[in-house]
C-alpha cells in the first residue's frame, strides 16, 4: 500500500502546479463558468482517473513511441517549456514579496536546487513528493477552509457552456506532460495497485478542485488577481504565509517533474547528462520572463489543444496496435488449425 501511496503522491505533485495551488487555473477552467463548473470538475475527474489508468497500464509503449518519434518529441518538449516557464514565473512572483537582494538568492537557490534533483532522476522526484504533498495537502485544505468564511463578490458575465470545452482542456493540460511521468511507473503494480493508485489520485485532485472552486465562487472578487487565493487571505497573515508555502511547494513539485521531461529532449542533442539538465533548468527559466498572468491565461489553453492531440494520437496507437497484435494472433492460430486438418486427411 505504501507503493501506491508513494505513486498517488507524485501524481498529486506533477498536477498541483502554481496554476492549481494559486487558484488561477481552477478560475479560468472552471469557476468563471459559475454553478455548472462543479459538474465540469466532476467530468474533468472521470477523465483524469481513465488517463491515469491508461498511463500506468500502457506507460511503456507511450515512452517507446515517443524516443522514436522526433516530431512527438518535439511537442511534448513545447509544451513542457510553456509549462515549466509558468512553474518558474509563478515562484518568481512569490518571491518579488521579499527584498531585492534576497530576491535574488531565493532565485539562484531555486535554480540550483532544481539542477541537482533534475541531474539525480526520478528517485529524487520520489523522495521529494513523498515528504512535501503529504504536509503541502494539510496546509491547502487549512487555507481553503478558512476562504469560506471569507466573500467578495463582483459580477462576471461568460458563456457557462463553454465549460464543456474547457473541462477536457483542463484534463489534457495536466495529462499530456504529467502523463509521460506517470508512465515511468508503468509495470511497477499489479491491477489492483494500478486501480487503487488511479482511484485515490482522482479522488484528491478532485476533491481539491471542488472545493477551491466552491471558495472561489464566494469571492468571484478574487478573478481580477494573479494569485486568487493569495488575494482571498490576503487580510490574515497567517493565512497568507500558508497560502504561499502551498502555492511555492505546488511549484516546486510540478517544475521538477517537468524539467526531467526537457532533460529527456536534451540528451538527443547532448551526451552529457549534466550539460541536458543545466539546458532543462535555463532555458524555460529564460522564458519565464513573459510573466505567470500572461502564460496561464494565453499560452495554457494553447498548449492544452496540443495537449488533446497528443493523448488522442496515444491513446488511438496503443488501441490499434492492440487490435493489430489480435488479428495477427487470431489469424496465425487459425492458420495452424487449417494446417492440422490438412494433414489430418
Amino acid at each position: 500500500m505504501s507503493k501506491v501511496f508513494l505513486i498517488v503522491f507524485v501524481i498529486f505533485g506533477t498536477v498541483v502546479g502554481s496554476g492549481f495551488s494559486s487558484g488561477k487555473e481552477i478560475m479560468i477552467f472552471f469557476s468563471r463558468f459559475g454553478v455548472l463548473s462543479y459538474l465540469y470538475i466532476l467530468l474533468a475527474g472521470f477523465g483524469f482517473f481513465w488517463l491515469f489508468y491508461f498511463f500506468l497500464t500502457y506507460g511503456q509503449k507511450v515512452l517507446k513511441k515517443v524516443e522514436n518519434s522526433k516530431t512527438l518529441n518535439w511537442i511534448i518538449f513545447l509544451i513542457s517549456l510553456v509549462f515549466c516557464a509558468s512553474m518558474f514565473a509563478g515562484m518568481k512572483s512569490l518571491f518579488y514579496y521579499f527584498q531585492p537582494w534576497l530576491y535574488f538568492v531565493l532565485v539562484a537557490g531555486l535554480i540550483v536546487l532544481c539542477f541537482v534533483v533534475t541531474l539525480k532522476g526520478l528517485k529524487a522526484l520520489e523522495k521529494v513528493n513523498a515528504i512535501l504533498m503529504p504536509a503541502t495537502s494539510i496546509i491547502f485544505l487549512t487555507v481553503l477552509i478558512y476562504g469560506i468564511f471569507v466573500s467578495s463578490d463582483i459580477f462576471i458575465q461568460t458563456n457557462s457552456w463553454a465549460g464543456f470545452l474547457y473541462s477536457p482542456l483542463y484534463v489534457a493540460l495536466n495529462s499530456s506532460m504529467s502523463g509521460l511521468v506517470i508512465a515511468k511507473f508503468s509495470g511497477t503494480l499489479n491491477k489492483k495497485q494500478t486501480f487503487l493508485t488511479c482511484l485515490f489520485s482522482t479522488f484528491l485532485l478532485t476533491a481539491f478542485l471542488l472545493f477551491g472552486n466552491f471558495v472561489l465562487l464566494r469571492n468571484t472578487e478574487s478573478f481580477i488577481s494573479e494569485m486568487p487565493f493569495l488575494y482571498i487571505v490576503r487580510d490574515n497573515a497567517f493565512m497568507f504565509v500558508l497560502a504561499y508555502i502551498v502555492i511555492l511547494v505546488g511549484c516546486f513539485t510540478t517544475l521538477i517533474s517537468l524539467t526531467m521531461t526537457i532533460k529527456s529532449s536534451f540528451q538527443k542533442c547532448f551526451k552529457s547528462e549534466m550539460v541536458a539538465s543545466f539546458f532543462a533548468v535555463f532555458v524555460p527559466f529564460l522564458i519565464s520572463t513573459l510573466g505567470f498572468s500572461d502564460i496561464v491565461t494565453f499560452l495554457y489553453p494553447l498548449c492544452s489543444v496540443l495537449g488533446i492531440l497528443l493523448l488522442i494520437y496515444f491513446v488511438f496507437d496503443v488501441i490499434f496496435n492492440k487490435n493489430v497484435n489480435k488479428t495477427i494472433f487470431c489469424s496465425k492460430n487459425s492458420g495452424r488449425k487449417i494446417f492440422k486438418k490438412i494433414i489430418k486427411k
